[in-house]
C-alpha cells in the first residue's frame, strides 16, 4: 500500500521530466530517423504528458489499491507501448508472392517393339514423376529453414537487410547473431503456407523498407526455382546411372553368350548345325529315292532273271550301298551312343543361339533406357511457376498503433482481473 502511495507521487514528477527527457541529446539523436511530423509534435506531446501527470497525481492519490493496480499494470503498460509504436517503431513493408510447382508435360515415345515389357523397364530405369503439391510443400520448408539461410548470403545478408541504424532497437537483428537466433528472427519475417486445393504456396516477406522487402522476395523466388531444378536432378542422375550400369551389364552377357557360341562352332567345326541338318536330310531323301527306283527293279527281274544273274547281282550291290549310306546319314543325325551327332549338336546349339537372343534382347532394352534416361536428365522435369510476382510495397504495413495498443490493453485487462481474483481468493481464506 506504501509503494504504490509512493508511486502515485512520483508519476507527476516523472510526467514533468519527459519533456526534458525529449529535449536529451540522445533522444534527439533517435529522434532524427522519425518523420518530420513526429519530430515537430515531440514537445507537444511531452508538455500534455507532464500537464496529464500534474492532473492525475491528486486523483491517484485518492484511488484504492485496485485501481492503483490497474494504473501500473495496464494504463501504464498501454500508454508506453502506444507511444513506441506511435512515435520509435520502424515502419514494416510487406511483400506478397505466390508460386507453385507444376510438372512438364510428359512426351510418349514409342520404343522399339512397343511392348509393354519394355515399356515398364524403361519406366522403372527413368522414374516417375511425383505430386507437384508435395514439391510445393518443400519449397515451403526450404523457405524457413537454415539453407535457405545459407544459400541466400548467411548472416551478413540479413545483417544487411535486418541490423541497420534505421531500424529501431526492438526490432533491429542484433548484429553477430548465431544461427539459431537468426532462424528465429527470419521465421517472424516470413509467413508462408500452401492451399491443398490449388497448390499454390503464398508467401509473405517483411521488411523495414520497401527496397528491401523487394530484393529479398526476388532472391527467395530465385532460390526457390534453383531448389525445384535440384529436386529432381539427383533421381534422374541415379536413373541414369542404373540405365548405363544395365547397358554395361547386358552387353558383357551378350559378348559372353557370342563367345560361347563361337566356341561351340569352332569346335563342332561347322557354322549352323541346322543348315548341315537340312542338307543331311536332303541326301537322305534322295538316297531313299534310289533305294526306291532299286527296288522296284529288283521286284521287275525276280521273275525274268535268275538270282545269280551280274544284273541282280550288280542291283542288289547298289541297294546294300544305298542302304548302309542311309544308315551311316541317319546315324550323323541322332544317335544316343554318338556325342557328335547333329541333333545334340543342334540341342546345345539352340540353347546358345536362345542365350545370345535373349541377350540381344536386354542390351537392346538397355541402350533405350539409357537413352531416355539420357533425354530426362537434359530436360527440366519440374517448374517454379510463379503466379503473383513481387512487387514494392507504397504504404508501411506495420506497426498497426491503434490494433496493437488495444490488444495489448485486453491482454492486461484480463491478467490483471485475474490476478486480482486469486489475491481476492486468497484474502478471503486468511480471514
Amino acid at each position: 500500500m506504501t509503494g504504490i502511495n509512493l508511486f502515485s507521487q512520483k508519476i507527476g514528477k516523472w510526467a514533468a521530466s519527459l519533456r526534458s527527457l525529449f529535449a536529451s541529446p540522445d533522444v534527439a539523436n533517435l529522434s532524427r530517423n522519425l518523420p518530420a511530423v513526429i519530430r515537430s509534435r515531440l514537445p507537444a506531446v511531452a508538455g500534455a504528458a507532464a500537464q496529464t501527470g500534474r492532473t492525475l497525481e491528486p486523483a491517484v492519490s485518492r484511488m484504492g489499491l485496485g485501481a492503483k493496480t490497474f494504473l501500473l499494470f495496464v494504463i501504464l503498460p498501454t500508454f508506453v507501448m502506444w507511444l513506441y509504436a506511435l512515435l520509435w517503431e520502424t515502419r514494416g513493408y510487406s511483400v506478397e508472392l505466390r508460386l507453385t510447382v507444376r510438372a512438364a508435360p510428359e512426351q510418349k515415345v514409342a520404343a522399339m517393339g512397343d511392348s509393354s515389357t519394355m515399356s515398364s523397364l524403361i519406366s522403372k530405369f527413368s522414374g516417375g514423376s511425383k505430386s507437384t503439391t508435395q514439391d510445393t510443400y518443400i519449397v515451403l520448408n526450404y523457405l524457413k529453414s537454415r539453407a535457405m539461410i545459407a544459400d541466400i548470403g548467411g548472416r551478413a545478408y540479413f545483417e544487411s537487410i535486418y541490423s541497420g541504424d534505421d531500424v529501431d532497437y526492438f526490432s533491429r537483428l542484433r548484429r553477430g547473431a548465431n544461427i539459431e537466433d537468426l532462424q528465429k528472427y527470419w521465421a517472424k519475417h516470413i509467413t508462408a503456407s500452401v492451399e491443398s486445393m490449388s497448390g499454390i504456396l503464398t508467401v509473405q516477406v517483411d521488411a523495414y523498407s520497401p527496397e528491401s522487402a523487394l530484393r529479398l522476395s526476388n532472391d527467395l523466388v530465385r532460390l526457390s526455382e534453383a531448389l525445384v531444378n535440384q529436386i529432381t536432378l539427383r533421381g534422374r542422375k541415379d536413373a541414369l546411372k542404373r540405365a548405363d550400369q544395365e547397358v554395361s551389364v547386358s552387353s558383357q552377357r551378350l559378348a559372353d553368350a557370342r563367345e560361347k557360341l563361337l566356341q561351340f562352332r569352332n569346335a563342332n567345326l561347322l557354322i549352323d548345325p541346322t543348315s548341315k541338318a537340312a542338307s543331311i536330310s536332303e541326301v537322305i531323301g534322295k538316297l531313299t529315292l534310289e533305294k526306291i527306283d532299286l527296288e522296284a527293279e529288283l521286284s521287275t527281274f525276280t521273275g525274268a532273271l535268275s538270282p545269280d544273274s551280274p544284273s541282280e547281282r550288280i542291283q542288289r550291290a547298289k541297294l546294300a550301298t544305298i542302304n548302309k549310306q542311309i544308315a551311316e546319314a541317319r546315324a550323323k543325325l541322332t544317335s544316343e551312343k554318338a556325342s557328335d551327332a547333329l541333333s545334340a549338336q543342334i540341342a546345345g546349339y539352340e540353347r546358345l543361339k536362345l542365350e545370345e537372343q535373349f541377350a540381344q534382347t536386354l542390351y537392346q532394352i538397355a541402350q533405350t533406357s539409357y537413352q531416355k534416361a539420357r533425354q530426362e536428365l537434359e530436360k527440366q522435369v519440374l517448374y517454379l511457376v510463379v503466379v503473383v510476382k513481387p512487387t514494392l510495397p507504397e504504404a508501411p504495413a506495420t506497426p498497426k498503433v491503434f490494433v496493437s495498443t488495444v490488444l495489448l490493453f485486453c491482454e492486461l485487462a484480463v491478467l490483471w482481473a485475474i490476478c486480482m481474483l486469486i489475491g481476492a481468493a486468497f484474502s478471503d481464506q486468511m480471514i
